[in-house]
């Protein structure tokens, strides 16, 4: 017990150093264990195979980039009443409409059923007389006139009546092969012969309805007028598939197209 009192410090120095130099002896070994452990874990990385590249979830990020490319649209006009009053019109016959979307009345609301040609029609019928009696009858139908007439007229060679002027004879006097005549408005002659009737389109007519006043009209042509909605329309043209208006009050055009359901 003397001898540790005395010495115990120089024991417990012994027991330190001889512990580092246990250490000391064991570092080169545990180095080399480490060195070997990473030299395998890089042979697993490096040997082997990449798998497939797995693509990140982006659906939240495309949805809100959906909505950004597409925002949504505050409507405060037509069905939108939030600062709209509903507007209602009394009728003619008394009912009331609903004004929702602007085309429940007015030129919106008005309808062509149907559009028409209307032709020029000429005919070459019979050689009548002799020498300076000679005469041609014609028969002209004008589809564009009111009421339309069936037009017989007789004329001389080079004579002209009010509707068209004879141009050519072709053929002996008495007995030709063909008649042209130029047409009254014409600029260009056209050729007729017997029992070939001529026609071409030279304009149209329209059918006209307004189902919010029960306004109705057929064969309208260009140049008339229609009343509806407490305005007066003139109709300055009439296409194939569309009639064109002017409101009488100021001028302003509108066009509508042909739509022979009426819907």
């Amino acid at each position: 017990m003397q001898f540790l009192k005395r010495h115990y410090e120089k024991i417990i120095l012994s027991i330190v150093l001889l512990g580092l130099a246990t250490a000391a002896a064991l570092m080169p070994i545990k180095v080399s264990t480490e060195r070997q452990r990473m030299e395998e874990r890089k042979q697993e990385i490096v040997g082997a195979k990449p798998g497939m590249y797995k693509p990140v979830n982006l659906s939240t990020n495309e949805k809100i980039l959906a909505r950004v490319q597409s925002p949504v649209k505050v409507q405060l006009f037509g069905q939108h009443n939030l600062f709209n009053p509903v507007k209602w019109q009394r009728r003619p016959d008394g009912t009331l409409i609903k004004i929702q979307r602007g085309d429940e009345i007015g030129m919106g609301a008005a309808k062509i059923t149907a559009i028409k040609p209307l032709e020029l029609k000429a005919s070459f019928d019979e050689v009548t007389g002799t020498g300076d009696d000679l005469k041609y009858t014609v028969t002209i139908i004008r589809e564009t006139d009111r009421p339309v007439r069936k037009n017989i007229r007789q004329v001389a060679p080079k004579a002209k009546n009010n509707l068209f002027a004879m141009h050519e004879v072709k053929g002996p006097p008495e007995n030709p092969t063909a008649i042209s005549i130029l047409v009254e408005g014409d600029k260009e002659p056209i050729t007729l012969t017997k029992g070939q009737p001529y026609s071409r389109v030279v304009g149209y007519s329209a059918d006209f309805a307004y189902p919010p006043e029960s306004v109705v009209r057929k064969d309208l042509h260009e140049k008339d007028a229609v009343t509806f909605a407490q305005e007066t329309y003139n109709i300055v043209a009439i296409n194939p598939n569309e009639v064109v208006f002017s409101a009488k009050s100021n001028g302003k055009t509108s066009t509508l197209k042909l739509n022979p359901s009426g819907k």
